[in-house]
């Protein structure tokens, strides 16, 4: 086995024993001996890759958000073709669809960061890269976020709701696929909060 290869085994296994360890202890209380416990390597081997417990979550990070931002972004430049504003939002929410399908992918890494013992900046990252994006294709198609109330209050409104129901899609022990989540997130733009409670 190429040195390389090794060095991508090793990383895996450190990173798989890091996420089980985010799960069990929370990230706060977790130390390096108990990550290269829970791996089978030596601490010396640890610090060939990573500085400590801070640059293997801060590399893990960077990871999904570069990947996220790129599914994202790929799709998002795409051009809509839609004329109402109901199916411009509906196909907006839809171009989400890539990067749901990344992040089942990393399903077990992203719930881990998104719990209460995983890194509570990690979601802050991730919501300020959806605003940025999400604005930045409203704006592309003559679109903006309502006035009604005012908009920061309309943004944490939206992007809390949009990433706390990804949130609740990762913790399912039998999920949606992502295209369900895709459908889902469409339709719950159009639906009040007050549309959800019927009464007989």
């Amino acid at each position: 086995m190429k040195q390389a290869d090794r060095n991508a085994k090793t990383q895996q296994i450190i990173k798989e024993s890091f996420i089980d360890l985010i799960n069990e202890k929370g990230f706060n209380n977790l130390t390096v001996s108990d990550i290269t416990r829970a791996a089978g390597v030596s601490r010396g081997t640890f610090y060939v890759h990573y500085t400590d417990k801070y640059e293997l979550l801060t590399k893990i990070e960077d990871e999904l958000v570069a990947n996220i931002t790129h599914a994202l972004s790929e799709n998002l430049d795409e051009p809509l073709t839609k004329h109402t504003a109901e199916e411009i939002s509906g196909s907006t929410y839809r171009v989400f669809n890539k990067a749901l399908n990344y992040v089942d992918s990393e399903r077990i890494t992203m719930r881990a960061l998104f719990s209460p013992n995983g890194h509570p900046q990690f979601f802050n990252r991730i919501k300020n890269l959806v605003d940025v994006l999400f604005t930045d294709q409203l704006t592309a198609n003559h679109g903006r976020f309502s006035d009604a109330l005012p908009i920061d209050y309309t943004k944490e409104i939206a992007l809390n709701s949009l990433l706390n129901i990804v949130r609740h899609w990762l913790d399912k022990d039998n999920p949606e696929t992502p295209d369900e989540l895709a459908d889902i997130l469409m339709r719950s733009r159009f639906i009040a909060p007050h549309e959800l409670i019927t009464f007989e």
